[in-house]
């Protein structure tokens, strides 16, 4: 089963990480939904204080995705078109270019790559996590796969990286 190929035209999974930025969760929303999207939200365990997660689920008409489904659960609905991890923290960078898929929002993001899904991550971090060797190595590895990148604070990008 695949989380990804909607027939609808813009379903967005939007990500969010425990890091700052995750409280503009709703204004997040608010914006891609302005831009035309069907925003889903998947959200780490650790990230759900962050927001007003029932303000969330009003606004996408759509429970929050938190955790990974359990076997014969069925996959929620709407199936993605493209996915973006806003903020993106260097935890869940580093799972994902390394293909740990063991929260629901690396899981998910794991899948846009391996079915070329258009993914967007945004990190957001301390400088000292963004100088730690294994990050530049994570955003190498993850651009050669197609993963786009927005860096917000160019403090935090890696000289190696594109994009």
């Amino acid at each position: 089963m695949t989380s990804f190929g909607s027939l609808a035209d813009r379903v967005l999974y939007l990500g969010v990480c425990a890091v700052p930025g995750a409280e503009r969760t709703l204004d997040r929303i608010r914006t891609e939904q302005a831009d035309g999207w069907e925003v889903c939200l998947l959200a780490t365990e650790r990230s759900l204080h962050w927001f007003d997660g029932a303000a969330a689920e009003a606004l996408t008409g759509h429970a929050i995705q938190s955790r990974m489904r359990i076997y014969g659960e069925p996959l929620f609905e709407p199936l993605g078109t493209e996915m973006v991890v806003a903020p993106a923290s260097f935890n869940t960078i580093n799972k994902i270019a390394l293909g740990l898929a063991d929260d629901m929002v690396s899981g998910l993001a794991c899948e846009a790559i391996a079915r070329g899904v258009k993914l967007t991550l945004e990190p957001q971090m301390s400088d000292g996590f963004s100088n730690h060797p294994i990050f530049a190595e994570s955003i190498g590895r993850l651009s050669q796969a197609g993963v786009n990148f927005v860096w917000h604070d160019p403090s935090i990008r890696p000289s190696t990286a594109e994009g």
